[in-house]
């Protein structure tokens, strides 16, 4: 059966990576850099930066295909965002698209996910749905109102259009339904329940929390390796999160060989072209246990941002906040051009990694073309007569609630973050 379960494991695998580099290379350019530097070793932690949902199914293929065999039947795992393997997941990453989101919310992939050797990490910052779901486990089909507070029950309100006292009175179940999903993806805490019941449902998340935590540190001792994000959520307003705590109490109880290998994801999304993301590997770091936090910290924070590839996103972002204090506040399509192609060649020379479209004057130009098309669309810039550009925007605010991210709403401020992070080390 053991034999069989692995043909089996190893065959969905299979179908799986080629079906995401499949997607994601009709999708996007791709560029994979620094792979060599995986050392295909146990006990190792694959620590990559999270900037979009995708971030893992970018990663898959390239390490199940480098590992061979011992990969396609397990060799490799992956830690998960806790409601990845609940109901409604998927809806949730297409919500963008509401009839597919709609389509997909009956579906659950937990099951499939865990056959497959994925890890769930849960916390205490998950979508409403999840709470709503926990106190109906708990309490059963109570009155709704008995649970959760005024305030998000009047958030649930609005996003049916109902009256907040018919909200209340229904079945707690019943908010779980399609015309409330706007209010329900939304990441919080357990303070939308009354005070009185949520330190009951807090327990049952926590109660969860330490066993998979000990599952995926039983796997490491055992010589396997994991796949996650040691910052533990998506990089909200573009800049590095801090390690998140679950990371620290994994590392606690970790085998003291226990290697960290940095993975750098950025996104030259920034386009009306087809987008480019590139992915960089750096050398892995030795022994990551017996580090102080703050050492740790450091260095990985230092291997991502010196491997990262600088993309025109970033740098021709950063033209436009600085320029925005100029006077007239114009700028030409060559003079734009040409000061990309410049910063990165600069860059280059420095010895970062940069888009190499940028390092000819017609590829940055190609590139520049398309952010240009983009920030015209989101009206930042106008085009103006005798082949002059005007800056529109004043000062950018970013507001980002819980586990939310701000690149689609001001993504000119999210990669002008970005920029300054990568500029920060040398």
């Amino acid at each position: 059966m053991k034999v069989v379960k692995a043909f089996l494991v190893a065959l969905c695998r299979t179908i799986l990576a080629s079906a995401f580099w499949l997607s994601i290379r009709l999708s996007t350019s791709l560029t994979v850099h620094g792979i060599e530097h995986d050392p295909c070793l146990p006990r190792t932690y694959l620590g990559m930066t999270h900037k979009r949902d995708i971030d893992p199914f970018i990663l898959i293929p390239s390490i199940i295909f480098r590992h061979g065999w011992k990969e396609f039947t397990g060799g490799v795992r992956f830690a998960l965002r806790g409601d990845g393997f609940t109901r409604g997941f998927l809806a949730r990453v297409t919500s963008h698209v509401p009839w597919v989101a709609w389509a997909l919310r009956p579906l659950s992939v937990g099951p499939a996910l865990r056959w497959l050797g994925a890890y769930p990490t849960d916390g205490l910052i998950r979508p409403a749905e999840e709470w709503v779901r926990e106190a109906l486990a708990l309490k059963g089909h109570v009155q709704a109102d008995t649970l959760l507070t005024s305030t998000f029950l009047q958030t649930l309100a609005q996003a049916a259009h109902l009256p907040v006292e018919t909200v209340g009175q229904q079945p707690l179940a019943r908010l779980l339904a399609w015309k409330y999903h706007t209010a329900l993806y939304k990441f919080t805490g357990p303070e939308i329940l009354l005070a009185t019941e949520r330190r009951e449902i807090e327990r049952q998340v926590i109660a969860r929390i330490r066993p998979q935590l000990e599952e995926i540190t039983a796997y490491l001792w055992q010589g396997g390796s994991i796949l996650g994000s040691p910052e533990g959520q998506l990089s909200p307003e573009g800049h590095l999160s801090p390690l998140h705590a679950g990371f620290w109490r994994m590392l606690r109880v970790s085998p003291p060989d226990l290697r960290i290998l940095p993975i750098a994801t950025i996104y030259d999304f920034m386009t009306t072209r087809r987008p480019r993301i590139f992915v960089d590997f750096a050398p892995v770091i030795e022994h990551a246990p017996r580090l102080t936090h703050e050492e740790l910290q450091t260095r990985l924070r230092r291997a991502w941002l010196l491997r990262t590839h600088f993309t025109c996103t970033q740098l021709a972002s950063g033209f436009l906040m600085e320029r925005r204090y100029s006077p007239l506040r114009e700028f030409t399509f060559d003079e734009l051009t040409h000061a990309v192609h410049q910063h990165a060649r600069s860059l280059a020379d420095a010895g970062r990694h940069v888009d190499p479209q940028l390092l000819r004057l017609a590829g940055a130009a190609r590139r520049v073309r398309g952010y240009l098309a983009y920030v015209e669309r989101r009206g930042l810039v106008r085009r103006g007569t005798s082949g002059k550009w005007t800056i529109t925007f004043d000062e950018l605010v970013m507001e980002v609630a819980l586990r939310e991210v701000a690149y689609d709403d001001v993504p000119l401020l999210y990669a002008y973050h970005e920029l300054q992070d990568l500029l920060s080390v040398e």
